[in-house]
């Protein structure tokens, strides 16, 4: 009995075979039994009956035809430690006797009991078939994997609908994820006619905007909120220790943007600076802010199928090596990088040399500004959930 450990365990088996027929050969009978063995862990006892009964027809072919019935029994019954019994209960007909030189049936029944206290516990369930004899084991430590059963996939950080992709929910087939928790800090920009955050919600994503006001901390509770969070006008600088904050935030797996240009004044660069110039990543005023459009990429997820975009009055972007942040440069103007992504552990950043992307109310008829937004949401976004096609 599979899965099961034995103590101790008593069986008898006695075999008794009757063999008669007639033809050309002749025929006879045997009777054999067999008495108890003891084996390592205790004595056997069984009892095995065979009966089968052979008839031919004449001589002269060379492959007889036979005919008759084959019936077994079995029983095994055995005593050990544990209290838990299993039995298993096969009956059958074959039509196929390896033995016999032409067509066999038979019926076979086989019965097993025992009962043990050690170990795994396998009962047998019993199966009645013609031409097959077949065998299945249950038990009560089985375990029975149920598969995936499809719903509708919601944002809750399960694969609701069995695809292998976790809350990768578009209702709009806008190509953003609804799924997305997004962040802007501080205010909107200048243009009082764009209105990003309600185009944002407009796609699905929750949208809050953070840190308007000047005692607003922004701490891990606070971060940890959001899968993107994006520098928009910001009202101060922040101190080192929300620095650290937010670079271990992104490290972690979170995705920043920034953005600059929204005043051509010195903190439109200082602000920023304060959260991303740890990273490796700073606004430049060296060389005064200029404008575009940016037309020159280089392939990245993020500019796939971009010929341009709009940039006015923006800053270029100093890059700093710091051995953590593996960087890439993939907008230029002829003031330097513009457009610059790195890869920080778990995390991204995107950093962005303007603001007038954001100005929604400017580029609603202008498709290329869309499907920029797309997807650089879709890389800043979480790695392991929230891909939708694109």
């Amino acid at each position: 009995m599979h899965g099961m450990k034995w103590v101790g365990w008593t069986a008898s088996l006695v075999v008794s075979a009757t063999l008669a027929g007639c033809g050309s050969g002749g025929g006879g009978s045997a009777t054999a039994s067999d008495g108890a063995s003891t084996g390592d862990s205790g004595t056997t006892q069984g009892t095995q009956t065979s009966q089968a009964t052979t008839s031919g027809g004449n001589s002269d072919s060379q492959t007889p035809t036979t005919s008759g019935s084959v019936s077994e029994s079995v029983s095994e019954t055995g005593t050990a430690s544990d209290p838990t019994s299993a039995s298993v209960s096969v009956t059958g007909t074959t039509t196929s006797d390896p033995t016999a030189t032409g067509d066999t049936t038979g019926n076979i029944t086989v019965s097993e009991s025992g009962t043990s206290t050690g170990g795994d516990t396998t009962t047998g369930a019993s199966d009645s078939s013609t031409g097959a004899v077949d065998s299945s084991s249950s038990g009560a430590d089985d375990t029975t994997g149920g598969g995936c059963v499809p719903t509708p996939e919601i944002c809750d950080d399960i694969d609701n609908d069995c695809d292998d992709q976790i809350d990768n929910v578009d209702v709009g087939k806008d190509g953003i994820c609804d799924c997305l928790n997004i962040a802007l800090i501080g205010n909107q920009g200048a243009n009082p006619s764009a209105e990003f955050q309600l185009w944002l919600e407009a796609q699905g994503t929750q949208v809050d905007r953070i840190s308007t006001m000047q005692n607003e901390l922004l701490d891990k509770a606070t971060l940890n909120k959001y899968d993107i969070i994006i520098l928009d006008y910001l009202i101060r600088s922040y101190t080192a220790e929300e620095a650290m904050t937010t670079q271990t935030w992104v490290e972690s797996g979170g995705g920043l943007m920034s953005m600059t240009g929204f005043t051509n004044a010195q903190f439109s660069a200082d602000r920023p600076n304060s959260l991303i110039k740890p990273m490796g990543l700073s606004y430049n005023t060296s060389k005064g802010f200029f404008s575009g459009p940016v037309t020159q990429f280089v392939p990245h997820p993020i500019t796939m199928g971009l010929t341009s975009i709009s940039f006015y009055g923006g800053l270029f972007i100093d890059i700093v090596n710091d051995g953590v942040g593996v960087n890439k440069t993939i907008m230029t103007l002829p003031q330097g990088p513009v457009g610059v992504v790195q890869d920080r552990l778990a995390g991204r950043l995107f950093i962005f040399g303007d603001e007038w992307v954001e100005f929604d109310s400017e580029w609603k008829n202008i498709p290329q500004i869309k499907q920029f937004w797309v997807q650089v949401l879709s890389y800043l976004g979480p790695k392991e959930s929230c891909q939708v096609p694109q």
